[in-house]
């Protein structure tokens, strides 16, 4: 009797494994985590390098402009790829090409106007609040590398979604890898500082936005088809508020930082922040490895699949984020040459929110592939208010610690949102189906 019910659930898991094409899904992520590998072993010899060269200072400077740039960033994408990605498993090869080069021709155009006026723009408001952070050439190499990267960012889209993980590893660990040589260079070698860490990132920066523009555009005429472009902006505009308003959760804890005008704690604040996301980093090609397949379950009304593909990346996320735990100092004492240990309670707090980073990114994939965008601006804006006052309140208070606790309760918030909303339209589309 125990041997038959065995059997049978050998073969239940055999049907559910072939359904799911678990074993290909497996064997995606065993390379989608070279990615992460490929980084980190960079890290591992350059990280101790850097905190020779760079100051507490410095690390504070290029988590500010990170940051703002960062908020500019939606702006010169215009959530191009959010929709590329909405429309992959509904279009055929050639409305995908056709898709993909008009997207990319308008953006290349309106960057060639808005890149500028951003720039002028950050100018005038460091000079408004009398920002104590130097603007020149930081600014430059942060913003022009947020518009650059916006095309090698299609190119990863396409690697994700037509399951090609060994282009995606060569694309992506190929710049981290080759940015990072670069700044190495200019920073221990020239001994140009923060802004040879920039300058080195910003040429390999050029060099992908000239191979991603060969890849995207070639075989297709030089041609914006505006019928295209109408549908596009039908579903980006009310998605876009919305996902400016979910800006502040990651970048407005440096706005609240540099406000205190303690420029080295708030060095001492990124080094953990950059460090706690590796969690983020080891999780993420787990998701994107179903990234796929959550689209193509909405789609097609597969959600039983979703909730074991939601339970799994949570007991991943909790594995996680306590080994993290564990191993924080050391880690941190060896990428910081001993000399930033002050950053091992910020990576802890902060490698919560990194765990939590991967949760939001399922449940805006199931949001985004149902086209719910005005969902995701009611909640956006919700998010965005309590963020800043949460933010704001606790960096007053508590200062650094208490704007990296507010980055956890502000992602609870937005997840306890997301969850609601998602659960309520799975049980009506499940009652259509039945």
């Amino acid at each position: 009797m125990a041997t038959d019910i065995i059997v049978k659930k050998i073969q239940g898991f055999k049907v559910f494994a072939k359904e799911q094409d678990l074993f290909s899904k497996l064997k995606s992520t065993g390379l989608y985590l070279l990615v992460p590998l490929i980084n980190f072993s960079v890290s591992i010899f350059t990280s101790p390098i850097f905190a020779r060269y760079l100051t507490a200072q410095e690390f504070g400077y290029l988590g500010y402009f990170t940051s703002l740039a960062t908020f500019i960033s939606c702006f010169y994408g215009l959530l191009f790829q959010t929709y590329y990605m909405s429309v992959y498993f509904r279009e055929n090869e050639q409305e995908r090409r056709e898709v993909l080069s008009t997207l990319t021709l308008f953006n290349v155009l309106w960057n060639l106007v808005f890149f500028p006026l951003s720039y002028v723009g950050l100018y005038f408001y460091f000079k408004l609040t009398h920002s104590e952070i130097p603007f020149y050439p930081f600014a430059l190499f942060c913003l022009g590398g947020g518009v650059l990267g916006t095309y090698k960012g299609f190119i990863q889209v396409n690697y994700r979604l037509s399951n090609k993980p060994i282009a995606f590893v060569l694309l992506v660990s190929g710049y981290r890898v080759l940015s990072t040589l670069a700044s190495l260079y200019f920073v221990a070698y020239a001994k140009m500082g923060l802004q040879g860490r920039l300058l080195g990132a910003f040429i390999v920066e050029v060099l992908f936005l000239i191979f991603s523009m060969y890849l995207i555009l070639k075989g297709t005429s030089l041609k914006i088809h505006w019928s295209v472009l109408k549908k596009a902006y039908k579903i980006i505009l009310p998605l876009f508020p919305a996902s400016f308003l979910l800006l502040p959760l990651g970048n407005f804890d440096n706005i609240v930082l540099e406000r205190l005008n303690q420029s080295a704690e708030m060095g001492l604040y990124n080094i953990g922040k950059g460090i706690a996301s590796y969690v983020y980093i080891a999780l993420f090609p787990f998701y994107q490895t179903f990234e796929p397949n959550i689209y193509k379950n909405v789609v097609q009304g597969n959600f039983r699949s979703l909730k074991v593909t939601g339970g799994a990346l949570i007991a991943l996320i909790i594995v996680s984020v306590i080994g993290f735990w564990i191993v924080s100092p050391y880690i941190i004492d060896y990428l910081t040459a001993g000399k930033y240990l002050a950053a091992v309670h910020y990576a802890n707090i902060l490698a919560l929110t990194s765990g939590l980073m991967i949760i939001f990114s399922f449940f805006d994939a199931i949001i985004n592939a149902l086209q719910e965008t005005k969902k995701h601006l009611y909640i956006n804006s919700i998010i965005a208010v309590i963020c800043v006052a949460t933010y704001s309140v606790f960096g007053l208070y508590f200062k650094q610690v208490g704007v990296a606790v507010a980055t956890i309760i502000t992602y609870c918030l937005l997840i306890l949102l997301q969850a609601t909303f998602v659960v309520r339209k799975i049980k009506i589309l499940s009652s259509a189906h039945i």
